[in-house]
């Protein structure tokens, strides 16, 4: 109440408390604030219902034994009469209910504050930590929630930036060909600010593609496609198609696990995962990729390993994160070992770099669940 409001009677107090109890009874709207009063007189209710069942039982057992009449001297004849009886009867169900329901109302009140925050957008509040076995697990779940769409809405922004940053060199190069193209100098140079056109036009159209790789695997699952996969013949075909790609280098692959061997995985995920770190160690190895495969634990492991300048041990983290490049000389966008590290936590497996152990240079292991392996047919 304002303080500076004139005070009210005690009839107009008790009238407008009376107005707003019949305006929670009344009000049927979906917005409209909870009551605390319904729910009290609700539990209060039919506590008293259920204790009255309880008491008269016995009592109309004993009304058919000795008679109504005996019965009801005996309840006189106590001390104070039949008035501590309605006491007890009436006053214990609305302790009881008052005990029971008080902490249930105020965690609701919370519970509801928070779902306001939320739907606000204030996703920073978080529900008080409840040990009720009815609210809590909702308070819990909620703070997930939020948690979750903190997560969501951090890696848009991130991604929102980091596009538009990357977007801006390809950009100026286009802008910088069409005024060429406007007044060229020579047929060469015509030809040169097409071919440059033509170039940056791929990256875009490669930064899009990744940007919603990473977009896709940020906001889902993604896990609709996992199928048993022959993991050798799979393996094999990755090696080979780098091999192909990477003329320069030599890749050594060393395979450890049984040839019919099946494991369970999204392979066009998968696939995009270790097509990223053969690009990334071919393109910092100097000659060797050295490529394993095993499976230990009940775990496929993968690590990538070339002969490289390696990854300080300092940045072994921060790698990760999206539109992270230690070396702006060698292009990308800094995507690919965010989006496979989004494919790994989608296998429920990890992704790390390690300290080398047979080449000089960076060490890159995944590893992820074999899930329902078996032998090929």
């Amino acid at each position: 109440m304002n303080p500076a409001a004139p005070k009210l009677s005690a009839f107009r107090y008790c009238k407008w408390r009376w107005l707003n109890f019949r305006r929670s009874w009344t009000d049927t709207r979906a917005d409209r604030m909870p009551s605390w009063s319904r729910l009290y007189l609700r539990a209060y209710l039919r506590l008293l219902g259920l204790s009255l069942v309880v008491a008269a039982i016995p009592l109309l057992g004993l009304s058919f034994e000795l008679t109504a009449a005996v019965v009801w001297r005996g309840f006189v004849a106590l001390p104070g009469g039949v008035v501590p009886v309605l006491v007890v009867v009436f006053g214990v169900p609305a302790v009881v209910a008052y005990r029971w329901m008080r902490p249930v109302w105020v965690d609701l009140v919370m519970v509801r504050e928070r779902a306001i925050d939320f739907t606000g957008g204030r996703f920073n509040t978080r529900a008080r930590e409840s040990f009720s076995t009815i609210i809590g697990p909702l308070a819990r779940t909620l703070n997930a929630l939020a948690e979750r769409m903190e997560r969501l809405i951090a890696a848009q922004r991130e991604l929102t930036n980091g596009i538009s940053h990357e977007l801006r060199t390809p950009l100026a190069r286009v802008r910088f060909a069409l005024e060429v193209l406007r007044e060229p100098g020579s047929a060469t140079e015509y030809e040169s600010a097409l071919a440059s056109i033509d170039q940056d036009v791929t990256e875009l159209d490669e930064l899009i593609d990744m940007s919603l790789t990473y977009a896709r695997l940020e906001y889902s699952s993604l896990q609709s496609n996992l199928e048993p996969t022959v993991l050798a013949l799979w393996f094999d075909s990755q090696i080979n198609d780098a091999a192909l790609l990477y003329t320069d280098k030599e890749i050594v692959p060393r395979v450890e696990i049984d040839a019919a061997l099946r494991v369970v995985m999204d392979k066009r995920l998968m696939s995009y995962a270790m097509r990223n770190l053969l690009r990334n160690a071919s393109k910092y190895a100097r000659s060797q990729i050295l490529v394993g495969l095993a499976v230990r634990h009940g775990n496929v492991e993968i690590f990538v390993e070339d002969d490289g300048a390696g990854v300080p041990e300092s940045e072994r983290e921060r790698i990760f994160d999206a539109f992270v490049r230690l070396d702006r000389h060698t292009g990308g966008y800094g995507l690919g070992l965010a989006i496979t590290q989004q494919v790994l936590r989608a296998h429920k497996g990890r992704i790390a770099v390690t300290d080398p152990l047979t080449l000089p240079g960076a060490r890159f292991e995944i590893s992820w669940p074999v899930g329902t392996a078996q032998a090929a047919a």
